[in-house]
Parts: C-alpha cells; structure tokens; sequence
C-alpha cells in the first residue's frame, strides 16, 4: 500500500464527514460493514476473517494511557509493546513525518512481517500530547481489505483539541517540570468538580483475547447519570470531571427492571436481576455488578499488578505502589519502563505524595508536583472499604501483597 496514499486518506479526516461515528477516549472512527466487535476498557477490537482461506484484517484502537516524553518515545513503547511483542516479530517500522491534528502530535509506521508463513502488514498511529498517548494497530495478511483499511484510516479523527481536559486544572507547573499541571496539595476535590456523578456497573467474563491469543478474565465498566446519559466504557482517568468534557453521549431509560440503552449507533437492552446485578441482553447470566461508591475512601497496603510479587524490603524500584491510610502513598515504580533506569521517564517515574479518591477516580499528587487521575473502583460489587484483596487502578486489577496478604481472588470472584 502506498505511503503517500496513507497520509493523504489519513490528513483526510480533517474534513471528511461519516455517518455513523464511534469513539473511544480521544479517537473518533469508522468502522466498515461487517466487522465484528470484542471490546474491554483497554481495547477494542474489530475484525474480519475468512476462515476458508485464513484471510484477515484485526483492527485495535487502544486506551489512552500515560505518554513516555514524546511523540517518537510514545511510538516506539507501542511499536515494541502493541505490535512486536504480541506478534513475535522483529522488524523496525518505517515511519511517515510527524504530524499534528487538533493539538496532538501523530506519527504513523507500517512494517510487513510474515505470520505462519503468510506475508503480514502492520501499521501503527500513535497520539501523543498531555502527557498521554492512544494507539491504533491495523493487521492484515490479504489485499483484499485495502479499501476496508483506506477508508477506516480516512475516518480517523480526534474529538477534542489538545489541552481541554486540564482546562479546569491549574496550569502553573513545578519548578523543573515540563511534565503535567500541578494541582494544590489538598484533600479537597481537585477538579472542584459539582457535576452529576455515575451509577457504575461491572463487569466480568472470560473470554478470547486476539492479542495474546488465550482466553482470560476481562472487567469493564458502564456508567448511567441521573439524566439518562450513559457511557460504555471507563475513561482511562475514571469519571472525575468526565461529565461536563465528554460530548459523545448514549442514552438509558429505565422501564421497570429493564434498563434500555442507545449507545454507539446501536440499541440494546440490561435486565435488572437484583439491588446490585444486571444481565444484558447478550449475555446467558447476570454479570454485570453495581460498584459501591468510593468517594474519600482510604485505603492501606502495597498493590501491583503482577500476582507473585514480593515488596521489596529495601524499597528498590518496583512495579509496586504503597498506601496508607492517613492519605499518602509511595509508588514504586508502577508507570516505569524499565526498572534498572527507573528515572528514564520523568513523567514515570517512582515518587511519593498524597492521593484522594472521588467519582471513581483516584488522584496521586506526587511532591514534585506531578499529578496522575486514574480510573478507580473496587472488586465487583464487594465494599471497597472491607474488601482490600484487590483494586482496579487504571483499569487494571492490582493485588494486594504487603506482609499478611497474599491477595487470593478465588476469594471475592464469581
């Protein structure tokens, strides 16, 4: 496929127009027909497959997440991470010229590899600007999804300009830091934030994931307002502040026990089977669980995303964070690359500081004035405030293993 012709169809969504456009985080979108759809919180998956002939074309349009320094340092940990890593190939990938839409800075490499003996073609846009980055990866082995992929990449767009989601933040920075606006070292809201706040849902299933290519238990969330707006996924910074910046709502209504939802071009339904469950219309059982809320909630111990972590009883770097109940915490090294340089990143690197929790995000405001809000809840329907096993951070499930806990989920699943 040209390269000349990618960049054209992809500056192309400046101006083009679609009918039906979806959006997750910063990116908006159009799908072609006939794709079919597996989504979580921290990706979402399209794709289309000839089983007679093993012909494919995968798209999966990332999470935003935490941003590395820059545009190329944010492609290259998404090139290693998202494309060579998951599909066990080498090749460097050839880059476009760096660009800018809306704000954000965007560079675009493509790479061809061979899958089982098939001549594959990956490719890559990475956004990058607030100190986050959001990727899209695009998996082929046939020409005939050229069109399916040149007017996929025409429909790509971004939703709101750079800078707007730290609008009502402070703007002034730590002396030395270039990395994110400080905020106030306070227990109040941060975001001073008096909009509707979410009834919270989530879920849990097992099911296949294209990318590792097993089956696992994946969690996402759904949030229902007071005035019927709805939102299928977790922002990656939780809802905190989310209401009054996002502008891409759905709409649920509820009729008795059955709530009716309009969401993405699609219209679905969720039957409520007790106080605290729901089952959707898709699904053979209920799973889907009400979220206890956990605004001021504090919260004590070490917590990682890795089961059979030790902490460190000499406070090396760790993908690790500590919390304490009298409002601190002391992150390890949970955003670091590379745990033999863990000061690479200044943006990830290990620190300590205050956190407060509120509308299901968390806020770590780092003493050097760094500030991170990530998503927050805790396990299912479980009270966040007695069932300590394990939280979700980020979207991501992190276990609980200071002395004394050896978090054991077998304990709270389903």
């Amino acid at each position: 496929m040209n390269k000349l012709l990618l960049t054209s169809l992809f500056l192309l969504s400046l101006s083009a127009s679609f009918a039906q456009k979806n959006d997750f985080d910063i990116v908006s979108y159009a799908i072609p027909s006939d794709y079919e759809l597996i989504k979580n919180n921290s990706v979402i998956t399209y794709f289309k497959e000839d089983k007679s002939t093993g012909a494919y074309c995968n798209i999966f349009i990332y999470a935003l997440i935490d941003g590395k320094g820059d545009i190329q340092k944010d492609f290259d940990y998404s090139w290693d991470n998202l494309v060579q890593k998951p599909f066990k190939f080498s090749s460097n990938a050839n880059l476009q010229p760096v660009a800018t839409l809306k704000g954000w800075k965007f560079l675009m490499g493509s790479a061809k590899y061979s899958d089982n003996g098939i001549a594959t073609l990956a490719m890559l846009f990475t956004f990058s600007g607030e100190s986050s980055m959001q990727s899209i990866c695009i998996l082929s082995n046939a020409d005939r999804y050229k069109a399916d992929i040149e007017n996929f990449i025409a429909s790509v767009n971004l939703n709101r300009e750079a800078g707007i989601i730290n609008a009502n933040m402070s703007s002034s920075k730590s002396p030395g830091s270039d990395i994110a606006p400080a905020l106030q070292q306070t227990t109040t809201s941060p975001l001073n934030d008096k909009s509707p706040k979410p009834e919270v849902w989530m879920k849990s299933r097992f099911e296949y994931d294209m990318m590792k290519r097993m089956s696992e238990t994946k969690y996402e969330w759904i949030a229902i307002y007071p005035d019927e707006k709805f939102y299928p996924y977790m922002p990656s910074e939780g809802y905190a502040g989310f209401y009054n910046k996002n502008k891409d709502w759905g709409s649920a209504k509820w009729n008795g026990n059955r709530l009716n939802v309009a969401a993405q071009n699609t219209s679905y339904y969720f039957d409520k089977k007790s106080a605290s469950t729901m089952q959707s219309k898709f699904d053979s059982k209920p799973n889907f669980y009400k979220c206890k809320p956990v605004n001021g909630l504090r919260i004590e111990g070490a917590y990682t995303q890795y089961a059979s972590l030790i902490p460190s009883s000499t406070n090396e770097p760790q993908y690790l964070i500590w919390f304490y109940k009298d409002g601190r915490f002391d992150d390890r090294g949970i955003s670091v690359v590379d745990l033999k340089n863990p000061n690479a990143f200044a943006s990830d690197a290990p620190g300590k500081g205050k956190y407060t929790i509120e509308t299901f995000s968390i806020f770590l405001r780092y003493d050097d004035g760094r500030i991170k809000q990530l998503g927050f809840s805790g396990f299912l329907d479980k009270d966040p405030a007695t069932v300590t096993d394990a939280y979700f951070i980020g979207r991501h499930l992190y276990y609980r293993k200071d002395k004394g806990h050896n978090s054991n989920l077998n304990k709270i699943n389903y």
